[in-house]
């Protein structure tokens, strides 16, 4: 009797569950189809019954519900209407599995932006966006959004944040063909905050007398963004990041026409980042009236033609561990002004194309590639103890003039790194280390396999 009475109060309990938690059974699934001959907005929205616009998609869905969008041009602004949440999940705009829905600004005279998400737990999956007088994709006092395998291009401005846009993650997004940003966070009335981006592409800008700039985040107090793996290339700076509490693992940022890497906030860190070919510096901690911590570990930077690393501030401190710092046309670490007390450095590899102008603190006290050999710079700035010098680019890597920064099986980066505070994995995410330690730079070496000898 006892056990009826537990089953009982069990049953009980899970029908009461059942009506106050919402199914996730009543969640709906919506199609737009411009090209279907009967797509029309006062249809159900079903597959043979489709809708004609995405926003009236827009305005009908609620929490859990999608609609997948067939191949078409649809030539209209897209404006969320409606918030999803975390009990009945998030309202997605997907494309339809293998088609390619593009939502394209010509002619469009109601709005400058292509898809404006103002509400919460939005998804846009698989959306080409294009030819915007503003932005792209415009995302405004909103949380929990994921934007992926999306493509933004041919716009004034690729992807926007701002007013407290927070708890957003960007996949494999691919933004090209801007004016201005591929991608900017801007405080707004409130600062945005926990950002990540995985695999995610900026490049081309369209305007080369503009500040073009791959990923922003804007000045403030904006904070924890995280980049993992993604690219930027031809534009004014890839990286400018002035949010604190951000974190760069294996980037790569090439053939930017001032800097790779801008950095401005306290504690950013570049972990397994690559930058090459720049017109100004690879990497730059820029000045913002505040002192800040910089971290690079296991890092590779190349030809900058001005600088490879230039600190503006004495006042920033720059940490540099495991780095490798070559190719450089003018000064390979450059001190803005007098001092070098912020500085804190080893086991990093110092090569430069001017070997007169290896290091330099405010122009003044310089050092070439032989007194930092020989100990000159140790002495001068009590860091650097267990770091080397090579006198060309070819003792370090596979291909520099082919920016093929691998390591030949040879260099002498191999097995000089430190083992405190490295990454567990290279630029390519093959484990460290391979070798009896660890190897200075971006790249491990991949010793290859052992083949077994036949008994």
């Amino acid at each position: 009797m006892k056990a009826i009475t537990v089953l009982s109060s069990l049953l009980i309990s899970s029908i009461l569950l059942f009506l106050i938690i919402p199914s996730s059974s009543q969640s709906a699934t919506y199609y737009v189809d411009k090209n279907h001959s009967s797509a029309n907005d006062s249809n159900p929205g079903k597959l043979a019954s489709p809708w004609l616009t995405i926003q009236h998609a827009a305005e009908t869905m609620v929490a859990g519900d999608t609609v997948f969008i067939r191949k078409g041009t649809y030539n209209e602004q897209v404006f969320t209407a409606n918030d999803g949440n975390i009990s009945n999940g998030y309202i997605v705009f997907s494309a339809f599995p293998g088609e390619d829905p593009i939502i394209d600004g010509t002619g469009v005279t109601t709005g400058n932006n292509g898809f404006m998400i103002l509400h919460s737990y939005i998804k846009l999956l698989g959306l080409e966006i294009c030819n915007w007088d503003d932005n792209g994709i415009w995302m405004e006092n909103a949380a929990y959004l994921e934007i992926s395998d999306c493509e933004v291009h041919n716009v004034v401005y690729g992807i926007g944040a701002t007013d407290g846009t927070h708890d957003f993650e960007l996949n494999r997004v691919n933004i090209h063909h801007f004016d201005l940003y591929g991608f900017d966070a801007s405080p707004g009335n409130k600062d945005c905050y926990n950002g990540t981006f995985n695999d995610c592409v900026a490049h081309t800008g369209r305007d080369r007398d503009q500040n073009v700039d791959g990923f922003a985040l804007g000045h403030g107090t904006q904070h924890n963004f995280v980049f993992n793996r993604c690219v930027v290339y031809n534009v004014f700076d890839g990286f400018d990041i002035s949010a604190r509490e951000t974190t760069l693992n294996r980037c790569l940022a090439y053939d930017c026409w001032n800097g790779a890497y801008k950095l401005w906030q306290d504690q950013v860190k570049l972990i397994n980042c690559i930058g090459y070919n720049c017109g100004s510096a690879v990497v730059e901690l820029d000045w913002d009236n505040q002192p800040g911590v910089t971290t690079l570990t296991n890092c590779t930077f190349f030809n900058g033609q001005t600088y490879t690393i230039w600190i503006e501030n004495s006042a920033d401190t720059l940490r540099m561990y495991n780095c490798i710092l070559a190719g450089g046309d003018n000064i390979g670490l450059n001190f803005e002004q007098m001092g070098v007390g912020g500085y804190r450095g080893d086991y990093n590899i110092f090569q430069n194309d001017n070997a007169d102008r290896a290091v330099a603190v405010a122009y003044t006290d310089e050092f070439t590639i032989d007194q930092v050999k020989n100990g000159a710079w140790i002495q001068y700035s009590k860091q650097d103890i267990h770091s080397l010098v090579v006198n060309s680019v070819s003792a370090l890597f596979v291909n520099a003039a082919g920016h093929d920064f691998n390591l030949v099986k040879t260099s002498a980066a191999l097995d000089r790194g430190t083992k405190v505070k490295v990454p567990s994995d290279d630029y390519n995410g093959n484990p460290r280390p391979s070798g009896r330690g660890y190897d200075v730079g971006a790249y491990e070496y991949q010793y290859p396999a052992r083949v077994p000898k036949n008994d």
